[in-house]
C-alpha cells in the first residue's frame, strides 16, 4: 500500500488540483455555456500559470546571477537545439509548456536563488490576477482561474527528483541545514568540473574535481561530481564504488536516494558491459536500483536508457534499440543522450543493420565523439 500510494501521489495531486479547478470554475459561471468555456480556458490556464512562473525563474535567475543549466521549450519529440557546455536550450514539437533548470551562481549562492524564486512568485501571482481583472469572457476567467490554481499549488514547498517548486526555493532554502548548505557550496564549485565534462576537456575536470576534493572532501556534491568525472573516463567499476558509498551514507532527502539509485543502476550496466564487473555480481545491483529509484519518485521513463542497455545485455536488441531510441528522444543532455545513441548503434549491430547503427552512431558523434561508449562503439563498427 506504501508503495501504492508513493508511485500514485503526483496523480492524486493532480486530480485534487483539477477538481479544484472545476469547482472554482462552477462556482463562478451561472451558465451551462460559461462553465463549458470556463472550463476549456482552465485548462489552458494550466499552461499559462506554469510558464508564468518558468518565466519568472528564468528572468530572476538572469538579473540575480543564479546558473541557468536548461531551458526547455515545449514537450514531444526535439525540433530545435543549442548546446554548450554550460547550458541547453532545446525547442520541441509541441511548444506548450516552457521548463527551466537553474543552479548556484556566484556567491551569495542562496540569495541569488532565493531571489530567482521570489521573481519566480511574483510573476507567477501577477499573471492570473492581470487576466481576470482584463478579462470579461468565461473563457477568459477559466484561463485566470487556472492560472491561478497552479501558482498556488506551486507555492507549497516541495522537491522530487525531478523538480522543485517555487515554494521550496522560498521557505525551504532559507532553512537549509549546515550539512546541506556545504552542499550547495560544493554544488556551486562542482559546476567547473561538469562545464569541464560536457566539453570534453577531462583534464580540467580531473583538476576541478582534485580542488573540490580538497576543499570539500565530504559533501554529497562532491562526491557525486567525481562520478561524473569516472564515467567520462569510462571507469564505471570505480564509479559504481564511489556512488555505492554515498548510498551506504544516508541521504538527507528522498530526492537524492532517487538519483543515486538511478545512477547505480545505471553505472552497473555499463560496468558489466565494459567488463569491468561480473554480470552476476553487477545486474541483480542494477535491477533492484531501477525498481528502488521509480518507488523514490524517480519518472520511470527517464530510466529507458539504462533499460535499453540491460535489454541487450540480456540478449533482446529489438527491445534495446526501441527503448535506447525513446530515452535519446527525450533526453536533453548531450552526454547521456550521445550515451542512449550509442547503446541504439550497438542494438542495431546486434540485430544486423549496420547501415542503421551508423545513422545512430554518427547522432551520437555529433554530440560528443570522445564519450567512451561512442568511441568504442566507433571502434567496433569499424571492425
Amino acid at each position: 500500500m506504501t508503495r501504492l500510494l508513493a508511485r500514485s501521489g503526483p496523480i492524486l495531486a493532480v486530480l485534487a488540483l483539477l477538481c479544484v479547478i472545476a469547482l472554482e470554475v462552477v462556482a463562478v459561471e451561472r451558465s451551462l455555456t460559461g462553465v463549458a468555456l470556463g472550463l476549456a480556458g482552465a485548462c489552458v490556464g494550466l499552461f499559462v500559470g506554469l510558464a508564468a512562473l518558468q518565466v519568472g525563474m528564468l528572468a530572476g535567475a538572469l538579473v540575480f546571477g543564479a546558473r541557468v543549466h536548461k531551458v526547455v521549450i515545449g514537450m514531444g519529440r526535439r525540433w530545435r537545439e543549442w548546446v554548450t557546455p554550460r547550458c541547453t536550450i532545446a525547442v520541441r514539437r509541441v511548444p506548450v509548456m516552457l521548463s527551466v533548470s537553474v543552479g548556484p551562481g556566484r556567491p551569495p549562492l542562496r540569495l541569488r536563488l532565493w531571489a530567482a524564486g521570489v521573481c519566480s512568485a511574483v510573476v507567477g501571482v501577477a499573471v492570473p490576477v492581470l487576466l481576470w481583472v482584463a478579462t470579461s469572457s468565461a473563457f477568459g476567467r477559466g484561463v485566470a482561474i487556472g492560472a491561478a490554481a497552479v501558482v498556488v499549488h506551486s507555492l507549497l514547498p516541495r522537491q522530487s527528483a525531478m523538480s522543485t517548486t517555487t515554494g521550496w526555493v522560498l521557505f525551504g532554502l532559507p532553512r537549509l541545514s549546515a550539512e546541506r548548505v556545504a552542499d550547495l557550496r560544493a554544488s556551486s564549485l562542482s559546476d567547473d568540473a561538469l562545464t569541464a565534462v560536457n566539453a570534453g576537456d577531462l583534464a580540467t575536470a580531473d583538476a576541478a574535481t582534485a580542488e573540490l576534493t580538497a576543499r570539500f572532501p565530504d559533501a554529497r556534491a562532491t562526491g557525486a561530481t567525481r562520478v561524473a568525472v569516472l564515467e567520462a573516463h569510462g571507469r564505471y567499476a570505480e564509479a559504481l564504488s564511489t556512488v555505492l558509498t554515498l548510498v551506504a551514507d544516508p541521504p538527507p532527502t528522498e530526492r537524492d536516494a532517487a538519483l543515486m539509485m538511478a545512477g547505480v543502476a545505471g553505472l552497473a550496466v555499463s560496468a558489466v558491459e565494459a567488463g569491468q564487473v561480473p554480470a552476476e555480481v553487477a545486474l541483480p545491483t542494477a535491477r533492484q536500483a531501477l525498481a528502488d529509484a521509480v518507488q523514490l519518485g524517480y519518472p520511470s521513463f527517464r530510466l529507458d536508457g539504462t533499460r535499453a542497455l540491460l535489454a541487450l545485455i540480456d540478449g533482446d536488441p529489438d527491445a534495446a534499440a526501441r527503448l535506447a531510441r525513446s530515452a535519446a528522444d527525450v533526453n536533453d543532455h548531450a552526454l547521456s543522450r550521445a550515451d542512449d545513441l550509442a547503446t541504439l548503434a550497438r542494438a542495431k549491430m546486434a540485430g544486423g543493420d549496420n547501415r542503421a547503427a551508423r545513422v545512430a552512431l554518427a547522432e551520437a558523434e555529433s554530440l560528443a565523439p570522445w564519450w567512451p561508449r561512442v568511441a568504442a562503439t566507433r571502434l567496433r563498427l569499424n571492425l
